[in-house]
C-alpha cells in the first residue's frame, strides 16, 4: 500500500480505562503508519476519570463526552461527524486487534470497491468465529454467519465476501456515505443498528463486504450490564421490528411487519422466559412507529435495489429465532398466509 489512506478510528466506551486500556494498547501495535491514524473516543457517562487517564497515557486521542448513557448509535454518529479522515473505522472498546487489522480492511476495500468493510471477529483466543458476515431473517433478526466455526475456516475466504451487514463493532466505512445515509439510527440505542445501516446501504446501491484478512478479538458484551434485566432482548425485539418497517418496499412492508409482529408474540408464548422481553420490545416498537415511518420516507428516494434483488444477501430468510418445532410450523403457516413464501420462492427462482 504505497500511500496509506488517513483513517479515523472511533470508539464508544461505557466503562472507560477498564476496557480501553487493552483496546488502545492493541491499536498502537497496528501494522500501519501511526501518523495516518486519528483516534476518537466518546465517553458514554463512564464516570471513570477517563479524561485524566487519556491525557496522561494517550494525549493525542480526541475525547467527546456525554453526561448520560446515549447508547451506541448516537455517539458513533457524533464521532463520524467529528472525524477528520474520509474513512471511519468503528471498533468496540472490548476489542483487541491483529496487527494487520486495519491494513486488511483497506486491502478488501480497494479490491471490492465496497463503501463498507467489516472485520472478522474472533473469540479472545482466536480459535472460534463470533462474526464473519451476517444472515437476516424476514422477521428482521440478524445472525452471525459461521458463528462458532473454527478460525481455520477463514483460510477458505480468500476474497472479500459480500454481506448484507457487517458488525458495527469492527467496521470501516466511507464517512460521506455513512453520514449521507443517516449513519446508525439513534432510535435503536444499541443492537441491530448495524443491521439496519447495512440494509439501507444496500438499498441505496452501495455494498458491504467482510475482509477475512482483518481480524480482531472480542472480550464480550462489556456494557450489557447497564441495560438491566432482559434489556438486550427488549432492544433486539424492538429494533428488528423497526428495521422491517423501515427497509421493506411499500407494497410488502405491511405483510412482513404483521408476520414479524406475530412471530414476536409466538416467541414469548413458546419460550416463556423471554415473554416479558418480547412484549416490552413490541410495545416499544409500536410506540416508535411514527418516527420509523418518517425515517422510511426520508430514505425511500435513495432506493436503488428491490426486495427481490436483495433477498440473496439475507442468507437464511427462514431462520428460526428459537429452536421449537411448533414455532417453525407457525412461521411457515404465517409466511404462506402473508404471501411471503411465494415472494421468497419467486425471488430465489430469479436469482
Amino acid at each position: 500500500m504505497s500511500t496509506a489512506p488517513e483513517v479515523s478510528i472511533a470508539i464508544v466506551t461505557r466503562r472507560g480505562p477498564e476496557l480501553l486500556a487493552d483496546c488502545l494498547a492493541s491499536l498502537a501495535t497496528l501494522d500501519y503508519p501511526g501518523e495516518r491514524i486519528e483516534i476518537l473516543v466518546h465517553d458514554n457517562a463512564s464516570r471513570s476519570g477517563l479524561a485524566d487517564w487519556l491525557s496522561t497515557r494517550y494525549p493525542a486521542v480526541r475525547l467527546k463526552c456525554s453526561s448520560a448513557n446515549l447508547g451506541f448509535a448516537e455517539p458513533c454518529n457524533g464521532l463520524a461527524q467529528a472525524a477528520a479522515a474520509g474513512l471511519v473505522c468503528f471498533v468496540n472498546d472490548d476489542m483487541t486487534f491483529d496487527p494487520g487489522f486495519l491494513r486488511g480492511l483497506l486491502v478488501a476495500r480497494r479490491a471490492s470497491h465496497a463503501a463498507c468493510v467489516g472485520a472478522v471477529i474472533l473469540n479472545p483466543a482466536g480459535t472460534a468465529i463470533e462474526f464473519a458476515g451476517g444472515n437476516l431473517a424476514l422477521s428482521g433478526h440478524g445472525a452471525s454467519r459461521h458463528l462458532g466455526g473454527s478460525g481455520s475456516r477463514l483460510h477458505a475466504l480468500s476474497e472479500p465476501e459480500g454481506s448484507l451487514f457487517v458488525s458495527g463493532g469492527a467496521m470501516l466505512v466511507d464517512r460521506e456515505v455513512f453520514l449521507g445515509l443517516g449513519g446508525f439510527d439513534p432510535a435503536y440505542f444499541a443492537y441491530y443498528e448495524d443491521v439496519d445501516f447495512g440494509w439501507r446501504l444496500h438499498l441505496s446501491g452501495e455494498r458491504a463486504v467482510v475482509a477475512s484478512g482483518a481480524r480482531c478479538f472480542h472480550r464480550g458484551h462489556g456494557s450489557e450490564s447497564s441495560l438491566g434485566a432482559d434489556g438486550r432482548m427488549v432492544l433486539l425485539e424492538r429494533n428488528a421490528l423497526l428495521s422491517v418497517l423501515k427497509n421493506f418496499e411499500e407494497d410488502r412492508v405491511a405483510a412482513v411487519f404483521s408476520y414479524a409482529l406475530a412471530l414476536s408474540e409466538a416467541r414469548g408464548r413458546f419460550a416463556p422466559a423471554r415473554a416479558a422481553a418480547c412484549e416490552r420490545g413490541r410495545v416499544a416498537a409500536l410506540a416508535a412507529l411514527p418516527q420509523a415511518e418518517r425515517a422510511r420516507r426520508r430514505f425511500a428516494p435513495l432506493r436503488r435495489c428491490s426486495d427481490a434483488e436483495l433477498l440473496p444477501l439475507f442468507g437464511d430468510p427462514w431462520r428460526a429465532e428459537i429452536p421449537d418445532p411448533r414455532y417453525a410450523l407457525l412461521r411457515d403457516e404465517l409466511a404462506a398466509d402473508f404471501g411471503l413464501s411465494a415472494f421468497v420462492q419467486g425471488a430465489q427462482a430469479e436469482a
